[in-house]
C-alpha cells in the first residue's frame, strides 16, 4: 500500500460496518449511504481518505465489484422461469427491450452517448425486491410479476453491456465480428459447463448436497461458488470480454445448476455484502467529483435524467394493464424498475474504465441515480400500501 492508504482502509472498513445502521435510521438504501460516505471522506468532501487510486484499495473495490455482479447473477430465479414457461417472459422481454431503445435513443438525441443511455434503461432486482418484501407482496401474483420484470431487465442489461463492451473496444467491423465470435465461444463454454455440472449432479448427487449444506465445516459450497466466479472471470479475460461480466455469468450459472441454494446464497451474500460490496460503493463515492457547483451547473441534466429513467419504463410498462392491473401497481412497478442504482453505478464505472465516460458525466448520472433511488421507492411504497394486496389477489401472473 502507498503511504496514507492505511487511513483509507480504516475509514472504509468503519463505513462498511456503520452505514447499514445509518441507512436504517434515515430510511434510505444502504448503497446510497455508502456512496455518500465515500463522497464525504474523499476529495469532494473532507479529503481525509488519501489517494482513492491506491493499488490495494482499488483491488478491494474491484473484488467487491466482482462479488456484486456475481450475486446479481445468482439472484436470477430459473425455477420461476421454468415454472411459468417461456411464454410468460415475452412481455418482460418486450418491456425491457423497449425501455432500452427509448433510453438509448433519448441519450443519443441529447448527445449523452450510448453508455449513459444504457444506464438510463437499466433495471436491477435488489431495490425492487426489498420493496416487494416490505409491502408483503412476496409470493403473490403481483409480487411475482414485479420480480419477473426486474429479473429480465437485469439479465438484458448485462447482455447489452457485453455487446457495448465489444463494440467499444473494436475499431472495425472485423474486430466486432471477432469480438462476437469470442463471446459466442464463451457462451459455448458456459453451455458445456452447465451440461457437465447437471450431468454430475444427476450421477453424483452427494457432493452437490455438500454445496448447499448449511452446516458443512469446510464450507465447500462457498469455495465452489467463489471458485466458479474466478474461473469465469479468467475465461472472460481469455475471450477479451469485460472480466466482471464473467462474474455475473458465474452467478447465473450457479443459480441455474443448483436450484435449492438458499443457504449457499445466504453465505455468499453474507461474505460479499458484509464487506467487499460496501467497499466498492464507498470507493465509488471516493472517486466521484461531486461538488455543489457541479450539481448547480448540471441540475437541469440531473432532473432530465430522472424524468427519462421513469418515462422509458412507464411507457412500455403500460402493457401491464393487459395483465389486469390498475394504475397504482403499474405506476409503482414502473417507478421501481426506474431505480436501478446499483447497475447505474456499475455501468458508469465500466464506461469510465473504457474511457467513454468522463468524470463529470459519471458524477452527474450517479447523482441522478441516487435521487431516483431515494424518490421512486418511497412513492412506490405509498402506491402499494393498502392497494397492493388487493391487486395481488386479482393480478394475472401468466
Amino acid at each position: 500500500m502507498q503511504a496514507g492508504a492505511e487511513l483509507a482502509l480504516v475509514l472504509m472498513t468503519t463505513g462498511a460496518i456503520a452505514m447499514p445502521a445509518v441507512a436504517r435510521k434515515i430510511a434510505i438504501p444502504v448503497a446510497v449511504t455508502e456512496i455518500l460516505y465515500g463522497v464525504l471522506i474523499g476529495p469532494s468532501g473532507f479529503d481525509v481518505a488519501g489517494d482513492p487510486n491506491d493499488q490495494f484499495i482499488v483491488f478491494l473495490a474491484e473484488l467487491g465489484f466482482a462479488f456484486f455482479l456475481f450475486l446479481a447473477g445468482l439472484e436470477i430465479d430459473f425455477r420461476g422461469i421454468e415454472r411459468k414457461g417461456l411464454r410468460s417472459w415475452i412481455m418482460p422481454v418486450v418491456v425491457s427491450v423497449a425501455a432500452f431503445g427509448l433510453a438509448i435513443g433519448a441519450a443519443q438525441y441529447l448527445g449523452w452517448g450510448t453508455w449513459v443511455g444504457l444506464a438510463l434503461g437499466a433495471t436491477a432486482v435488489p431495490l425492487l425486491l426489498a420493496v416487494v418484501r416490505e409491502s408483503g407482496l412476496s409470493g403473490t401474483p403481483l409480487g411475482s410479476t414485479m420480480i419477473t420484470f426486474a429479473a429480465m431487465g437485469e439479465l438484458l442489461t448485462i447482455v447489452f453491456l457485453s455487446l457495448l463492451e465489444i463494440s467499444q473496444h473494436a475499431e472495425s467491423t472485423q474486430e466486432i465480428l471477432l469480438g462476437l465470435g469470442r463471446l459466442a465461444a464463451l457462451c459455448v463454454a458456459i453451455v458445456v459447463v452447465v451440461v457437465l455440472l447437471r450431468t454430475l449432479l444427476w450421477w453424483f448427487p452427494k457432493p452437490f448436497t455438500r454445496i448447499v449444506a448449511h452446516d458443512d465445516p469446510s464450507e465447500f459450497g462457498v469455495r465452489v461458488g467463489f471458485g466458479l466466479m474466478f474461473v469465469f472471470i479468467g475465461l472472460a479475460m481469455m475471450a477479451h470480454v469485460e472480466p466482471f461480466l464473467g462474474a455475473f455469468v458465474a452467478g447465473a450459472l450457479l443459480s441455474f445448476v443448483v436450484r435449492e441454494a438458499e443457504s449457499l446464497e445466504h453465505k455468499l451474500a453474507s461474505m460479499a455484502y458484509g464487506f467487499f460490496v460496501p467497499v466498492f460503493f464507498i470507493h465509488v463515492g471516493l472517486r466521484l467529483e461531486v461538488t455543489p457547483d457541479l450539481i448547480t451547473e448540471n441540475i437541469g441534466m440531473i432532473v432530465m435524467i430522472v424524468a427519462i429513467m421513469v418515462a422509458v419504463k412507464l411507457l412500455p410498462g403500460s402493457l401491464l394493464f393487459m395483465r389486469g392491473l390498475s394504475w397504482r401497481p403499474v405506476l409503482a412497478t414502473s417507478l421501481l424498475l426506474a431505480a436501478p442504482l446499483t447497475l447505474v453505478i456499475a455501468i458508469m464505472d465500466l464506461g469510465a474504465r473504457a474511457g467513454a465516460v468522463d468524470g463529470e458525466t459519471e458524477a452527474v448520472v450517479i447523482t441522478a441515480g441516487i435521487l431516483a433511488s431515494l424518490l421512486f421507492p418511497s412513492v412506490a411504497r405509498k402506491l402499494l400500501k393498502g392497494d397492493g394486496t388487493g391487486e395481488a389477489a386479482t393480478a394475472d401472473s401468466h
